[in-house]
């Protein structure tokens, strides 16, 4: 249920103090509040649009709102990083010179607690980082009808600077305000209703069939173990699943040209565009002001991933202006969006290669490892999976794929065991009380909400691949005493694809392949990693397999 509060000042959420008849701590509160006297403005007609808890009537929650914001201590006692300390910490020998973002955070959450303040350099804003489940809540309850999702100005800045002008109409995903809503509203009928998954659910199966027929072709034929760098071949099944849904058109990377150099060239500027994510949007960097060599290697695979994309797109749309679907057949998803608007399309397929190509990667390493070392986990996703499909060839349906809930269960666990970034980013849609502190309307907030899924006060024996533990009703081997999740789970913990209107466009592709992959090489294979799995990922702004992926693929015989 949707709140709209109008006619208040900026709402803050619900901030309850431990300890409110503590006589000392009334006292440091009061001369903080002398030093940084509480705003009483009013804010007349917020746009600010609010998802109700449950149990809180609308005014008993904008009452509540309201008494936390006064209780809640200045932005200013928000322990943090200095300027210099930030600046510092990134040069040669720094004491972030060599981190990733996961221990960057992890290392400053040592050093300051739950919640601390990063400061902007060089034309960044300043960010709070949180590390509170409560917090989460409150600043995705809050965000809006047009939330702000920070992450992507590189992206923004090198839009509006291309001199051609081609984002000038929208800037696509990683827009803001009205014209990221427009975006949205234009595409979400499209790609996010599920009776329109049955347009690429058969495309995928096909390419899935090739990536079976692929690990037979590379596997050692003694050991039955695939090389080294696997990920090779599953960056091109998740190239060739986005790329049929998005640009209507089979690239055959996966068999027929698997050496291909556009597609080296094209992987290689995905990955430089994923690093830059952290590279600019987090360490300090001069490139709003001048092109360093960092931001020219950017840029370069930007214009490759433009050329590439828009060339294939622009073929895929004139082979569909040639060629309509018949009366009454369906379309697919690019000529659906197609109908809406030529540059929408366009965009869109750029933007779903962009997001959806290391990031399913990701996810199906991270799935296949976990299936691979539990052994009694895949024989019973195994057993669920031939009760629905019997023989090895047949394919799912939308419909015979809907009571599979012990797949779900298996690709839930193995993300949270292994998510695929910190958490999501947010400006916040309201003056919110976190932790205690007054945070302003518009601050740019990281909420590491995957941070905390090994943490064993969420989930109990949280370093164990468990699927049961997503179950509504636990396995029977599982004691009726033993518990696999915290009572009251916050619901904001695990969040793989985002929250509300900004969440994953791409949510339903991205989850029909990796159940579509699951299901296909569990029933084919009998799926073994005889190797070490510690430190499998390397983060950087995205977690990405770092190590030798030598599964071994031993054939099934039923």
């Amino acid at each position: 249920m949707l709140l709209s509060v109008q006619n208040t000042r900026r709402v803050a959420v619900p901030m309850l103090w431990r300890h409110m008849n503590d006589g000392k701590q009334r006292g440091q509160r009061q001369q903080l509040n002398q030093k940084y006297p509480i705003r009483t403005q009013i804010v007349q007609q917020s746009t600010a649009v609010h998802v109700k808890p449950p149990n809180v009537d609308n005014k008993s929650y904008v009452d509540i709102l309201d008494a936390e914001w006064q209780q809640a201590l200045p932005y200013k006692a928000i322990p943090g990083l200095t300027r210099f300390q930030m600046w510092r910490g990134f040069m040669k020998g720094g004491d972030f010179a060599n981190l990733s973002m996961n221990d960057l955070l992890l290392k400053c959450r040592e050093r300051f607690g739950d919640i601390y303040r990063m400061p902007g350099i060089f034309g960044q804003p300043p960010s709070i980082v949180l590390f509170n489940l409560t917090d989460f809540e409150k600043v995705y309850r809050t965000e809006g009808v047009w939330p702000v999702r920070p992450g992507g100005e590189i992206i923004l800045h090198y839009r509006s600077s291309r001199k051609d002008g081609f984002f000038n109409e929208t800037m696509g995903l990683t827009a803001h305000g009205e014209d990221w809503g427009k975006f949205r509203h234009a595409v979400n009928p499209i790609l996010m209703q599920p009776k329109n998954a049955k347009l690429y659910m058969e495309p995928m199966q096909k390419v899935n069939s090739e990536f079976i027929q692929r690990i037979r072709d590379i596997r050692d034929p003694v050991t039955l173990e695939v090389p080294d760098n696997f990920i090779s071949d599953i960056n091109r099944l998740s190239f060739e699943s986005v790329a049929v849904v998005a640009l209507d058109h089979e690239f055959g990377l996966i068999r027929k040209n698997p050496d291909s150099k556009e597609a080296r060239l094209l992987f290689d500027s995905l990955t430089t565009f994923l690093n830059a994510l952290y590279d600019f949007g987090v360490k300090p960097s001069l490139y709003k002001y001048i092109k360093t060599p960092s931001y020219r290697r950017f840029e370069k695979s930007m214009d490759t991933i433009f050329d590439i994309t828009n060339r294939y797109a622009n073929e895929a749309l004139a082979r569909l202006e040639r060629n309509p679907a018949k009366a009454g057949q369906e379309r697919s998803v690019l000529e659906k969006l197609l109908k809406v608007d030529r540059k929408i399309a366009i965009i869109m397929a750029m933007d779903m290669l962009m997001a959806g190509v290391d990031t399913t990667s990701s996810a199906l390493t991270a799935i296949l490892l976990c299936i691979a070392k539990s052994p009694q986990k895949q024989q019973k996703l195994r057993e669920e999976l031939l009760k629905v499909l019997p023989h090895k060839d047949e394919h799912f349906t939308i419909e015979n794929m809907k009571n599979l809930p012990y797949l779900r269960a298996c690709i839930k666990e193995a993300l949270r065991i292994y998510p695929l970034a910190f958490g999501n980013m947010r400006e916040t849609g309201a003056d919110l009380a976190l932790s205690g502190y007054r945070v302003a309307k518009g601050t740019r907030v990281f909420m590491t909400s995957n941070m905390l899924l090994n943490e064993e006060r969420f989930f109990p024996r949280a370093q164990e691949f468990i699927p049961e533990r997503w179950l509504r009703q636990q396995d029977e081997a599982m004691t009726e005493s033993e518990q696999l999740m915290a009572d009251n789970l916050n619901k904001f913990i695990y969040l793989p694809f985002g929250f509300g209107p900004r969440s994953c466009v791409g949510k339903r592709i991205v989850d029909l392949e990796m159940e579509i992959t699951l299901s296909n090489v569990v029933r084919h294979f009998q799926i073994d990693f005889n190797y070490s799995t510690d430190n499998a990922f390397a983060n950087h702004f995205l977690n990405v397999p770092q190590i030798p992926l030598k599964f071994k693929f031993t054939d099934l015989n039923y």
